[in-house]
C-alpha cells in the first residue's frame, strides 16, 4: 500500500473540485447564509436585546456548541494534525486544561449572570467608577479578536488555495464576507445556530479523515506503532518538568491551557454575552460543562488525524519533498492526494475547514459589535436618542465593519509563521492581563483604577513583547526528523535544516525571548496582577472611595463594610444637634 502512495507522490499536482465537492461545499455556505437571512427576517423590527442576546431565551445545548465553536476553529483543524505530525502528540495534554471550566462555572459565571450585563467590561466601570478601565479592557478585547480573526480567516483560505486552483485572495474574501454578512443581518440567534451546523460539519470532516486512514492501516494499533518508532507517540516523548524555555512540556501546556481557558470562559465578552442570553442560570451551568466532552473529542480527532498522516507518509515527508510549502498544509494535501477518488470528500473537508472559521468569525464579530455599542456608541447622546430599531441597525453596521477589518488583516496573517502557534501566542498575550484585571476587581477590594489600567497595559505589553520578540530574533520551532528514504527519485528532497537561531544559542537578556509561547498567558497574568497590586498600594488604594459590596465576589464581601453598617457607625459618631442647642 505504501509503495503505491509514494509512486503517486511523483505525479501529484494541485487538485480540482468535482461537482459533488462544489455541491457539498456550496451547500454549507448556502445553509449558513440561509440561517442568517431567516433570523434577519424574523427579527427585522427587534431591538439590540434580540440582536445581541437573543431576547435572553436560549437553551444550553446550542449555546454550549457555540461556545466551543467560538474557540475551536480551522486553526485546530489545520494546526492540530500538523502539530502531531511534526512535533508529536504531547500537545494532547491540553485536554487537562479543561479543569478551568468547572472553576469558571462555579466562581465567575453566576456572578456575571446575575448582573445581567450586555458588555462584561461595563462591570469594570461599575467596580472602579472609571470609564478608563472599561474602555481599555474593551479596546484590548477588540484588538485581540481582530488579530485572532485574521489568522482564522487565513487558515481556510490557505487550505483551499493549497488543494484547488482557487487563488488565496479569493478564498480570504469569500470566508470573511459570508461570515460578516450572516452575522450582521441575523444577530445572536443566527450565530448560535450556524455554529451548531458548522461544528457538526467540522466533526464529520475530521471523522472522515481519521476513519479512512485507520481503514488503510487496518486499525489504530499500527498507526500508533509507526508514530512510536519516530518519536511521535509513546510515554518517552512526554517531558514532565516545568521548563519555561522548552516549547512543550506537560506542565507548560497544562498551565498555559488553564490560564487561557479560564480567561475565555470566565470573563471574555464572547462567553459572558452567551451566559446572558440563556433563559436561566441552570442552562448556563450546563452549557459550560457540555463543552468539556466535545473539546476532548475534537482535540483527540486532530491528534489521531496527525498520526494517520504521518503513518501514510512515513517514508516520504511531503514538506521535505517540496510538495507543500508549510507544515499547516499537510492535511489539505492528504485529502486531495488520498481522498480525491471519493467524490464529495474533498468538498466535505474544505467545508469542515470553512465551518470552523465561519463560526469563530461570526461569534467574534457579534461580540465586538456588542462591546462597541454598549461601551462607546450608547454613551453618545445622538445614538442614545435613536429608536430601538435604529439602534439595532447601527449595531449591525458595526458588526459588518468589524468583519471587513478582520478580512483586511487576514492578508498579512500568512507572515505570522505556524498557524496554531501564532494564534495561541497572540490571544494568550492579551488573555492573561484581562483575566488578571477581573481577578483584581472581584477579589481585591483595595485595588484602584490606576492599578487596573497598569495591570492591563503592562501585562499585555510584556507578553506581546516576548511573543513578537521571539519572532524578531528568528526563533522558530524545530521539527522532528521525518524520513524521506522512500521518496521517488525524481522529487527534489530538501533536508529539514535546524532553526537558524536556537534558544540555547542566545545570551541573556536575549535568551529571555525564548520563553515558550504556552507561557505568554501566565506571564501576562502574573505581571498584570503584581503590577496592579503594587500601583494600587502606592497610589493610596481606594482613597476612601466606598466599594459597593455587590460588585465584589460573594467569597470576599466580608472584607467590605456593608452600607447599613457604615451608615450606623456614621450616625453613632455624628454630633447630636438636639443636645447642642440645649446649652
Amino acid at each position: 500500500m505504501l509503495e503505491g502512495v509514494f509512486e503517486s507522490l511523483a505525479s501529484v499536482s494541485r487538485g480540482s473540485f468535482s461537482w459533488p465537492d462544489y455541491l457539498v461545499f456550496g451547500g454549507m455556505l448556502a445553509s449558513s447564509l440561509a440561517i442568517g437571512i431567516f433570523y434577519a427576517i424574523k427579527s427585522r423590527n427587534k431591538s439590540n436585546d434580540e440582536f445581541l442576546l437573543g431576547s435572553r431565551s436560549l437553551t444550553c445545548f446550542p449555546v454550549s456548541i457555540s461556545l466551543l465553536a467560538s474557540y475551536i476553529s480551522a486553526i485546530l483543524v489545520l494546526g492540530g494534525p500538523a502539530e502531531a505530525y511534526y512535533h508529536g502528540i504531547q500537545w494532547w495534554v491540553i485536554c487537562a486544561g479543561q479543569i478551568a471550566l468547572p472553576i469558571a462555572a462555579v466562581v465567575f459565571m453566576p456572578f456575571f449572570y446575575n448582573l445581567g450585563l450586555t458588555s462584561v467590561y461595563e462591570y469594570l466601570e461599575m467596580r472602579y467608577g472609571s470609564r478608563w478601565v472599561r474602555c481599555t479592557a474593551s479596546g484590548m478585547y477588540v484588538v485581540q479578536m481582530l488579530l485572532y480573526q485574521a489568522v482564522v480567516i487565513y487558515a481556510p483560505a490557505l487550505a483551499l488555495a493549497s488543494v484547488t486552483d482557487f487563488p488565496l485572495w479569493i478564498s480570504i474574501i469569500t470566508v470573511g464576507l459570508i461570515a460578516s454578512v450572516y452575522t450582521a443581518i441575523g444577530g445572536m440567534k443566527a450565530v448560535i445556530w450556524t455554529d451548531v451546523l458548522q461544528l457538526f460539519i467540522l466533526i464529520v470532516g475530521l471523522f472522515a479523515v481519521v476513519i479512512k486512514g485507520l481503514m488503510d492501516f487496518g486499525g489504530f494499533e499500527r498507526v500508533w506503532e509507526i508514530g512510536r518508532r519516530h518519536d511521535r507517540t509513546g510515554s518517552h516523548i512526554f517531558t514532565y518538568g516545568y521548563i519555561p524555555y522548552q516549547r512543550h512540556t506537560v506542565p507548560n501546556i497544562i498551565i498555559g491551557a488553564i490560564v487561557g481557558k479560564l480567561s475565555q470562559y470566565a470573563c471574555t465578552q464572547t462567553t459572558v454575552q452567551r451566559y446572558a442570553s440563556m433563559k436561566n442560570l441552570t442552562h448556563s451551568y450546563m452549557a459550560i460543562f457540555l463543552v468539556i466532552p466535545f473539546f476532548i473529542l475534537l482535540i483527540s480527532l486532530s491528534m489521531v488525524a496527525g498520526l494517520v498522516l504521518f503513518a501514510t507518509y512515513e517514508g516520504c515527508d511531503p514538506l521535505a519533498a517540496g510538495l507543500i510549502a508549510k507544515k499547516d498544509q499537510i492535511l489539505p494535501f492528504y485529502v486531495m492526494e488520498r481522498l480525491s477518488a471519493f467524490p464529495g470528500l474533498p468538498g466535505l473537508f474544505v467545508a469542515c475547514i470553512f465551518s470552523g472559521s465561519l463560526s469563530t468569525i461570526s461569534s467574534g464579530v457579534n461580540s465586538q459589535a456588542a462591546v462597541t455599542w454598549e461601551d462607546v456608541f450608547s454613551k453618545i447622546p445622538f445614538f442614545a436618542r435613536l429608536s430601538l430599531t435604529a439602534q439595532a441597525r447601527v449595531t449591525k453596521f458595526i458588526a459588518l465593519t468589524y468583519g471587513m477589518l478582520a478580512l483586511g488583516l487576514a492578508f498579512v496573517a500568512g507572515s505570522m509563521g505556524g498557524v496554531l502557534q501564532a494564534a495561541i501566542a497572540v490571544t494568550s498575550s492579551v488573555a492573561g492581563p484581562l483575566l488578571a484585571v477581573f481577578i483584581m476587581a472581584l477579589f481585591m477590594p483595595f485595588t484602584n483604577t490606576k492599578g487596573a489600567c497598569v495591570c492591563l497595559l503592562l501585562g499585555t505589553g510584556v507578553a506581546l513583547g516576548f511573543s513578537f520578540g521571539a519572532t524578531a530574533v528568528g526563533l522558530k520551532p524545530e521539527l522532528l526528523p521525518s524520513p524521506t528514504d522512500a521518496c521517488p527519485p525524481n522529487l527534489n528532497i530538501t533536508v529539514s535544516a535546524p532553526p537558524a537561531v536556537r534558544v540555547s544559542d542566545l545570551d541573556y537578556p536575549a535568551k529571555l525571548l525564548g520563553l515558550s509561547y504556552t507561557q505568554m498567558g501566565p506571564l501576562g497574568l502574573v505581571v498584570g496582577i503584581v503590577s496592579g497590586i503594587l500601583v494600587s498600594l502606592v497610589t493610596g488604594m481606594s482613597r476612601g472611595r466606598r466599594v459597593d459590596p455587590k460588585f465584589i465576589h460573594p467569597w470576599v464581601r466580608w472584607s467590605v463594610p456593608q452600607p447599613e453598617v457604615v451608615a450606623m457607625r456614621v450616625k453613632e459618631h455624628s454630633y447630636d444637634n438636639k443636645i447642642s442647642t440645649q446649652f
